[in-house]
């Protein structure tokens, strides 16, 4: 490995090396453990592990590490038996050191830790002072201690051989662990870790010395440690003053030794030097003042320092060797550093490396000289990863059972004990061997360890306050990660989509009865969640006392609200309390929707620490990758002086000659500009963000551009064409305090390119700006027609796309899709955008005149409009040479050239180049005559732009995008104001929406005037509107014979706190809300717990074990939870209109017109009614009146289908009704026919085109079986996916959905709109499912198909 090596570790703890003859961070292999802190030396890393233990990295080489062991074997002669192991009572041992003071048999040497290998048994040495032995190898002398002879002698009354075998350090390039100072390693854990030395004055190279604190604030110094022995053999304490308890120590290569107190103040140690490494005393050194000092970094002639507030310090006076002054050895003052660093590390030229604190980037300190030692500035170190592929941790987590479990079994190298082997022994097994065999065992235990909510398990782990031991002895196990479990387990989804629950009988600001409260929490509670959840929970069964009230209230509540006779329906039974939507909730407390990432990002990579003690370098000499973007450059060398003076001769020869003249082309340009950091290489990196919009002087958007420039090793530019952007979102993580926005393209409809602001208002600016850009250069500013497709993400905000397209506009798209683009004349280059991409079936054709005594011209399709776009394509025709090199480029690197012949290309004639886009390669053409082709080198759906230079004259180009429908990853989402649960749509366009607190809007078809917008409403037409959604943390007790029940629980767990499953850690204080336009309700109000049907009182369930079925409380319960919630609005804006004093938990808008001309749609309230609204009219969405459809038992879905007579409902107990005789002219039809669920309650029933769907509680979809017009309800249900969380069906029985993942090219992603393909006469079920772009959704509304036959004109 490199001796300049530059060392991090990120957030996760993983360890990253970069090199300075590399351009990219490596990570090293990953073994299990993950690190705090680094300390780096030239051949050797020390490390501090997430265990609060120490770890060494050693580098291989070509010579080995051996140690050879030696052991003398002592005799005495006597008259009787001659020489024996029989000696007298003042003479040595048997087995003994060579100075024969200490004893050392053979079985007594081990191997200090199993790092280390024996190479051979046991042998004997047979040599002595150059001269060769005989067979059994013994020296003689006349007694001990005199000097040895190889010949036998008259006076040889003593003799002695010597045994030898060697050992072999074998963890190379690999973690080891370094033995503990306790043999229990938790009794004195470690906080703090330094390596320095190998230039102490008179000392060998090869020696280092590593200090180290303890958790006890104990300062600790690692003996032995040099070559021979790279992990030391001993722990030794080095006293500190009274009451200064250290927290972190740093010790250079020449033997400074700075340490800090737990109070921020700094002690040094003196005196250190060859004789006396530990050092003598230590002296005081004020921290700066006002400020407490975290870190301190030694160099050689340098000290910096880090204050708790992220200050920068350098000391002063610490220039010369370490001599007798004490100034030179304590400095003399602080001076104030500018910027803000996490951490600081000293190299070996005393060059300074750190983290910076504003965005935890690895910067380097510029200008390091021996004459300026304090430097210039901080410069980002901004490189691309090279990651190592290993599983993650659930929530980004470790648990205590993957650090030790994998450790022992993946190189962690960890007994401190001896090894025992004998004499006799030929070899000992390889660490290798040796620590499979562990990872076996350990395996093997946990196999067999304890099972979360077994019954049979008979010992349990203590709390934190018993040690973590084990009742019942043995060796203590940590137990497996039930978190982890669960979410590798393939019965559990990757997410969890959660519905409405339990609530309670009173809602907040309601004008219903207390009948109707009750019945919303009973249907509330009813609807769990639709996909398979961990043990979703049941509806709980209630006592006697409970059911007979229950009883009764049903009874009362069926005879009031569901009257026979009248068939008039007062409005005044969906009313509130309030008119406004801002007044109060009638939403009873629930579980949020869908929990999942909105944006498929990767975990952020922050770096924590750097050491730099081991990377050598300069400041005249440093790498050009440590340095970004806008360093300063040597402008004095003679090449860089000639290619400047060239271009000031073309600036006068040909700009400056027609300044005076005017532009060509009438047009004009502006830009917006900012920062942002960039998501690039699997990290952050911080960019400028610049949107450039190109239109004509009637302010008409020609082509727009987002232009990103950020460093990754080299200056880049990452340049997205407005027109490929189709689908523009924003996330707010406020943990992490970061806004994001995410731009989907079709490239990767799946992950989108993402850009990530500090503030939330300039991240809304920007989402602004782009959504305004794509809906201006599209033209997209009329009303959706009754084609549209509805689509509302997990955060509640809703996009559509319009399909329509008539046989007309089809003829319309056939003869458009052949266009010519717009060139000026005469013109010899032209960049022209191809507006609707370049996929395959798309050509563009360029007629060109060649000028006379041409040599070369080039056509080029390439990804933007600048000069460093990538390039699919290139065409070069060179007349001098005869060839024509077809090439392509990717990132400013060209690939190999193809070389053609001319055909009819020739200097002085008119040509037409042709290029069409097919499957697997470009043809390519030459006055209508096939050329040549030319495999795909880019993705074709990354090209935006057609760029034609040199010598020619440019007489027309010609592009041709196709026509037909378009793929799903090719459509456009538009962004729609306002925060809904659902939207629907129907006939004529009307489409309402259902907010989460159960109030309706319709969709007024005015402007929009952005995406995200507070209270304020705009001149575009947006109205105010509101949403009120609860957040919910569930609190978990375990029940022990000493407290009873208790938070202390079992490490096989649940958090105390975490969401319904359990299976995220979910505290109070971690709930935040979800953006700057969302308030709490009431601002101060504190957390409530909610009290379901069959809880105990105090708002608490009980469960046998966790998890289990929650059940009433029971004798022999061992845990229990119960759920806490609070209230939160949102005030926002848009296109939509409130209805007043209504409340729906669902609403059906139909697919078809009725007789008169109205649209019917149906609605459930809050107390289970079944409603249609009528007078809804093309021109009046909002409808007239609402008409009773009685039923006999409540409902809380409906959806109205296209056929006569399709109208289905949901039952709270999971049945199917279909509502029979509606016709055109009698929307409310005649009776209810009861079909049963399929094994699973349904949540939903959808029909259309004589096929109907349902989705049961389980996430299953099923197809309803024989459905025929004289027999419309079917005969069964059959299976035919799962994992869905809503649907929808149009009127040609096209089948739409949203998966709670989906697997991709790109990954697992969740919450992704589909739609069914394959669906077929002989297969019903269809095979499988189509996705459009974009993650995050939640619902989604498609009830209308484009018709084609006869074009069929919007009434809108």
């Amino acid at each position: 490995m490199p001796s300049s090596q530059l060392f991090a570790v990120n957030n996760l703890g993983r360890v990253f090396g970069l090199s300075t003859g590399e351009a990219c961070w490596r990570e090293l292999d990953y073994l299990g453990i993950e690190f705090k802190r680094l300390a780096a030396h030239e051949s050797v890393v020390w490390a501090l592990g997430g265990d609060h233990q120490v770890y060494v990295f050693v580098y291989g080489s070509s010579v080995p590490i051996r140690v050879c062991e030696e052991s003398y074997e002592n005799q005495r002669w006597n008259p009787i038996e001659g020489f024996t192991g029989v000696l007298m009572p003042s003479d040595r041992c048997s087995f003994s050191s060579a100075d024969g003071l200490s004893k050392r048999t053979l079985s007594s040497i081990t191997l200090p830790t199993l790092a280390w290998s024996w190479e051979s048994p046991w042998h004997l040495h047979h040599t002595h002072e150059g001269q060769a032995l005989d067979k059994e190898a013994w020296t003689y002398s006349i007694d001990f201690p005199r000097a040895y002879t190889a010949e036998k002698r008259w006076n040889s009354c003593v003799r002695r051989r010597k045994w030898v075998r060697y050992r072999r350090y074998i963890a190379l390039d690999t973690w080891s662990a370094v033995p503990p100072i306790h043999q229990d390693a938790t009794e004195e854990p470690f906080i703090d870790i330094s390596v320095g030395g190998g230039e102490v004055p008179g000392e060998d190279p090869d020696r280092l010395m590593v200090w180290a604190v303890t958790a006890l604030g104990r300062v600790m110094v690692r003996g032995g440690v040099d070559g021979a022995c790279p992990e030391g053999c001993r722990w030794d304490h080095v006293p500190t003053p009274p009451d200064k308890d250290v927290t972190s120590v740093c010790v250079g290569r020449s033997g400074r030794v700075w340490a800090v107190t737990w109070d921020g103040k700094v002690i040094v140690r003196t005196g250190v030097t060859r004789d006396c490494p530990k050092g003598k005393e230590w002296a005081m050194v004020e921290a700066p003042e006002g400020s407490r000092l975290q870190q301190v970094a030694v160099g050689t002639q340098v000290m910096w320092g880090v204050t708790r507030d992220h200050r920068v310090w350098f000391r002063r006076g610490l220039e010369g060797a370490e001599g007798a002054a004490s100034t030179t050895v304590t400095g003399t003052s602080w001076l104030l550093m500018v910027g803000g660093l996490n951490s600081v590390s000293v190299g070996p030229s005393d060059q300074v490396w750190g983290v910076s604190s504003e965005d935890t980037l690895v910067v380097v300190r510029t200008g390091v000289t021996p004459s300026e030692l304090a430097g210039r500035t901080w410069k980002p170190i901004c490189l691309p990863l090279n990651t190592c592929d290993t599983p993650s941790h659930s929530d980004g987590s470790s648990s205590s059972t993957s650090q030790h479990s994998s450790l022992s079994g993946a190189g962690k190298v960890t007994s401190p004990q001896g090894d025992t082997t004998s004499a006799q022994d030929v070899n000992t097994p390889g660490v290798e061997n040796v620590l499979n065999d562990l990872s076996l065992k350990g395996s093997n235990e946990e196999e067999g360890g304890t099972q979360e909510g077994g019954e049979g398990v008979k010992e349990f782990e203590l709390g934190e306050g018993h040690g973590g031991g084990r009742i019942g002895g043995g060796i203590q196990e940590e137990p497996p990660d039930p978190l982890q479990n669960i979410s590798e387990s393939s019965d559990f989804p990757t997410i969890e989509i959660k519905y409405p629950e339990y609530c309670s009988s009173s809602l907040e600001s309601s004008g219903m009865s207390d009948h109707a409260g009750e019945y919303v929490a009973s249907l509330m509670a009813s609807q769990s969640s639709p996909v398979k959840e961990l043990n979703a929970l049941p509806e709980l069964p209630e006592d006697s006392s409970q059911k007979e009230e229950s009883t009764v209230d049903r009874k009362s509540v069926v005879r009031q609200h569901f009257p026979v006779a009248s068939k008039e329906w007062s409005e005044s039974r969906l009313r509130h309390a309030s008119s406004t939507s801002s007044q109060g909730s009638l939403v009873a407390p629930r579980e949020e929707g869908p929990v999942f990432k909105l944006l498929p990002v990767e975990d952020d990579h922050l770096w924590m620490w750097v050491t730099g003690g081991g990377c050598w370098i300069k400041a005249n000499s440093m790498p050009k990758w440590f340095v970004s973007e806008g360093s300063p450059v040597h402008s004095s060398e003679p090449w860089r002086v000639g290619v400047l003076q060239r271009l000031r001769q073309r600036q006068e020869q040909e700009i400056k000659p027609f300044t005076g003249y005017e532009e060509a082309v009438e047009g004009a340009s502006w830009a917006i500009s900012g920062q942002c950091r960039w998501w690039a290489s699997k990290q952050w990196v911080p960019a400028s963000v610049e949107l450039v919009m190109v239109g004509s002087r009637r302010s008409q958007v020609k082509d727009a551009t987002l232009l990103l420039h950020y460093s990754l090793s080299t200056p880049a530019v990452e340049e997205i064409s407005v027109g490929s952007i189709l689908l523009a979102a924003m996330c707010v993580e406020a943990s992490m305090g970061r806004s994001l926005v995410a731009l989907y393209h079709p490239t990767y409809p799946l992950r989108p390119k993402t850009l990530s602001f500090s503030t939330e208002t300039e991240a809304e600016e920007w989402l602004n700006h782009v959504t305004s850009a794509c809906k201006t250069f599209r033209g997209h500013n009329k009303r959706p027609s009754q084609y549209a497709v509805w689509g509302v993400t997990a955060q509640g905000n809703v996009y559509v796309h319009d399909k329509y397209m008539t046989e007309e506009e089809l003829r319309l798209e056939a003869r458009v899709s052949h266009k010519s683009l717009a060139v000026g004349e005469g013109a010899s280059s032209a960049v022209l955008l191809l507006d609707r991409g370049f996929r395959p079936g798309c050509f563009v054709s360029v007629l060109v005149e060649i000028h006379e005594g041409a040599e070369q011209f080039h056509v080029n399709l390439q990804t933007g409009r600048s000069t460093e776009s990538s390039i699919a394509i290139h065409i070069n025709p060179r007349f001098s040479k005869k060839v024509a090199v077809i090439n392509s480029k990717k990132k400013s690197v060209w690939g190999g050239e193809e070389k053609q012949g001319l055909m009819s290309l020739a200097p002085g004639r008119q040509c037409e180049v042709a290029v069409m886009c097919d499957d697997d390669d470009f043809k390519l053409s030459i006055d209508e005559q096939y050329w040549c082709s030319f495999k795909h080198r880019l993705l074709p759906a990354d090209i935006t732009h057609v760029a034609v230079r040199g010598e020619v004259t440019i007489n027309n180009i010609m592009y041709n995008h196709g026509a037909g429908e378009r793929q799903l990853t090719d459509w456009y989402w538009r962004g729609v104001g306002g925060h809904f649960k659902r939207v629907e749509s129907g006939a004529c366009g009307v489409t309402w929406g259902i907010s989460h607190d159960c109030h309706v809007y319709i969709y007024t078809g005015a402007e929009e005037g952005g995406l995200c917008k507070g209270s304020s409403t705009s001149e575009s037409g947006d109205h105010h509107l509101s949403d009120v959604r609860h957040m919910y943390v569930w609190e978990n007790q375990r029940w022990n014979p000493v407290t009873g029940f208790t938070h202390r629980s079992l490490p096989t767990d649940r958090h105390t706190w975490s969401d319904q499953s359990g299976r995220h850690h979910r505290p109070k204080d971690s709930i935040r809300l979800p953006s700057r336009h969302w308030s709490w309700v009431p601002v101060s109000g504190a957390w409530t717990t909610t009290r379901p049907a069959g809880w105990t009182r105090g708002g608490g369930s009980t469960r046998r074990t966790s998890p289990s079925t929650t059940t009433a409380p029971l004798r022999d319960d061992l845990v229990r939870r119960r759920r806490w919630f609070r209230k939160c609005r949102v005030i926002t804006s848009g296109p939509w209109r409130q209805m007043e004093k209504v409340a729906l938990i669902d609403v059906s808008v139909s697919p078809v017109c009725g007789s008169d001309g109205t649209v019917p749609v149906w609605g459930v309230s809050v107390t289970g009614e079944v409603v249609v609204r009528l007078g809804v009219m093309p021109h009046c969405h909002r409808g007239d009146s609402w008409t009773l459809v009685p039923a006999e038992c409540p409902m809380m879905s409906v959806n109205a289908g296209v056929q006569t007579g399709s109208v289905w409902a949901v039952s709270k107990d999971g049945r199917a009704h279909l509502r029979l005789g509606v016709t055109p002219g009698v929307f409310q039809g005649t009776q209810w026919v009861n079909v049963d669920s399929p094994g699973h309650p349904l949540v939903e029933v959808a029909s259309g085109a004589g096929s109907v769907w349902g989705l049961d509680r389980a996430g299953n979809l099923h197809r309803r079986t024989n459905v025929l017009p004289l027999f419309p309800e079917g005969t069964g249900w059959e299976q035919a996916c799962g994992g869905v969380t809503s649907f929808s069906v149009d009127t040609s029985g096209s089948l739409w959905a949203v998966l709670e993942s989906f697997s991709s090219d790109s990954g697992t992603v969740q919450g992704v709109v589909v739609r069914r393909v394959g669906i077929t006469p002989y297969f019903p079920l269809g095979t499988a499912w189509e996705a459009t772009l974009g993650t995050g959704w939640s619902a989604v509304c498609a009830r209308m198909c484009v018709p084609s036959t006869s074009p069929v004109h919007d009434a809108t």
